[in-house]
């Protein structure tokens, strides 16, 4: 959830940390901190809020060698006291942290009976305190890390600026961590587009390793033995982005447009690159696809196109959930894991339970290099560069078009899918225009006001409901709920009151005229109902017209969602791209 950057190279060390916690704060915006060695003196600026210009009065423009941290806070409130990195009492050492550590409550009592104060209500200060309890009976800071670190449960990284020895001290557990290598440069971080635009080396870190890197190199050592393991470098291609709006006023609205594209990009793997997946499928018991958040959404998607269009025992799960399904897993079975990030931590434990049973574990992920993609038996990226807002739009409709492409692929029409993907990504071409936009903002002043809505759809629109109530409470803070339409007589019917906003989705096959049942029975009790597809009908008080084409219809009809998000996110004042107390990367439990 948070983000961690630390830097050694030629300076100056603030503007670098600053310039890679920039690309980190999608993982957490809530406050942040930089700190930086210099003459001896370690010197740190913390704030509340997103990241704002490097304080020369707190930090040296000369220093060569520091720490940053952007937070998402778990533990404590959003204070500057909370911010990290957090500093040891002699000032010899600061400490960064990403994850929870789940037993902190026993391990500050502990601490507090030994004597030791707290300045924050973190658990972060709590590995502090642990690492300078250690350094009464070691001498080596490493060593008293090492120790510490093991005293934790639950994933946690972390990293510390060593004042006397001039360098910087990391381990990795479960939450992400990587070197990035240019020259006499070292970038340690949370992922690689932090420093995407330094260089192309990089060094994975293991779970439980820890990397000591001095201003002459780096060294690896396994966290738990200590021992030394090999440091190898591996070039790699990694997606570059300016973290630039290019003329637009949000990340998010830039994103929904770049869809046009991104759904082309997505869907460019040959026969060939799937054929190992086709193989596995068509060999497979079942299939599982899971998710959690917007990727649950896409992986119920993939689920039903794998169900409807090639005839394969497909069922979706949600990763949190995993454990109660655990003793249906076998042999036979495919995972197919859906993840923005790739290092959701419910997905993550969802795969090691799934392996633990002899799963086959395939991945669909928008971060190269990302822990599930390397984890996986087969890994795939959904191709649709970097998202920055925190709401997924294109990532989303990649990962559907992709599942969709293999389940064409497995019935001989991955070819006429991509001519329908291309034929969709024209359509939306003319479709983000100003006009467009004008009709979504006339219809944002319209809801503005209105607290409780309803969104119905069914059959291949089931989770786009689903995926479109999320998208719009994430941004506007209203209520908003996706259902299955065919749930509207079984309760949720006692919902909806006159004047109650009611998206229906409606398709263009045989589930029509279920769809316009529910619109005339919701109408007749009095509600707002705003339709969203091909055609228009008199039921309808406003009608979204979507271009929906063969089997891409879900993707298309979700994309109205995502503008009323966005325009009702904007009419209401908040931010569309840092919607309160959601972080992008959910690291933690």
């Amino acid at each position: 959830m948070c983000g961690i950057f630390g830097y050694i190279g030629k300076g100056p060390a603030a503007n670098n940390i600053r310039e890679g916690l920039k690309r980190l704060e999608y993982r957490g915006y809530d406050s942040w901190g930089i700190a930086v060695l210099e003459d001896g003196n370690i010197q740190v600026q913390k704030q509340v809020g997103t990241i704002s210009k490097v304080d020369s009065e707190k930090l040296s423009s000369k220093a060569v060698i520091g720490v940053g941290h952007t937070r998402w806070a778990t533990h404590g409130g959003v204070t500057e006291i909370n911010a990290h990195p957090h500093i040891s009492t002699d000032g010899s050492f600061t400490l960064a942290q990403n994850g929870i550590v789940e037993n902190y409550q026993e391990l500050k009592k502990d601490l507090i009976n030994k004597g030791y104060e707290f300045r924050s209500q973190t658990d972060t200060e709590v590995i502090v305190r642990l690492v300078e309890e250690k350094l009464r009976t070691e001498k080596d800071l490493v060593t008293a890390t090492r120790l510490a670190f093991n005293l934790l449960e639950g994933r946690n990284t972390i990293i510390l600026l060593d004042r006397n020895e001039n360098r910087i001290i990391a381990i990795r557990n479960g939450s992400p961590l990587v070197i990035g290598i240019h020259g006499n440069e070292y970038y340690l971080a949370s992922d690689t587009l932090s420093f995407a635009d330094k260089t192309n080396n990089i060094v994975q870190m293991k779970n439980l390793e820890m990397v000591v890197a001095h201003p002459t190199g780096i060294k690896k050592f396994d966290a738990v033995t200590g021992k030394e393991v090999e440091v190898i470098i591996e070039e790699v291609d990694i997606e570059d982005s300016k973290i630039d709006k290019e003329g637009f006023q949000h990340f998010m609205l830039k994103e929904i447009v770049e869809q046009q594209d991104s759904i082309i990009n997505a869907v460019q793997y040959t026969d060939e690159e799937l054929q190992p997946l086709l193989d596995a499928i068509r060999q497979a018991e079942t299939v599982y696809t899971i998710g959690a958040g917007t990727a649950s959404f896409s992986a119920g998607q993939i689920a039903w196109a794998l169900r409807n269009i090639a005839e394969i025992k497909a069922i979706d799960l949600k990763s949190y959930e995993i454990s109660g399904y655990r003793n249906l897993f076998s042999e036979k079975d495919i995972v197919i894991v859906v993840s923005q990030s790739g290092e959701t931590a419910d997905s993550i434990e969802a795969v090691e339970i799934a392996k633990e049973h002899g799963v086959k574990i395939v991945s669909i992920v928008n971060m190269l290099g990302s822990t599930i993609s390397r984890i996986s038996d087969l890994a795939y990226y959904s191709r649709s560069g970097p998202e920055i807002c925190v709401a997924s739009t294109k990532a989303f409709t990649a990962q559907v078009a992709w599942g969709t492409l293999v389940a064409s692929a497995l019935v001989g029409r991955s070819g006429e899918y991509k001519k329908e993907i291309r034929q969709l990504s024209s359509n939306l071409k003319d479709q983000f225009t100003e006009d467009t936009f004008d009709q979504y903002r006339d219809l944002a002043k319209k809801l503005k006001k209105k607290e409780h809505f309803f969104v119905l759809g069914r059959d291949s629109n089931y989770y786009i409901a689903l995926e479109g109530a999320l998208k719009i409470k994430e941004i506007t803070y209203k209520h908003f709920e996706g259902f299955a339409a065919g749930e509207l007589k079984h309760g949720v019917i006692a919902l909806i009151d006159k004047d109650t906003p009611v998206f229906i989705i409606t398709p263009t096959g045989e589930q029509k005229a279920d769809l316009l049942s529910a619109a005339a029975e919701v109408k007749a009790r009095g509600a707002n109902v705003i339709g969203i597809g091909v055609e228009s009908n008199e039921l309808f008080d406003v009608h979204l017209k979507t271009n929906n084409i063969g089997s891409t219809d879900p993707i298309s009809n979700v994309i109205p969602f995502q503008l009323i998000a966005y325009f009702l996110g904007v009419e209401l004042g908040t931010d569309p791209d840092r919607p309160r107390n959601l972080a992008k990367s959910v690291t933690v439990k």
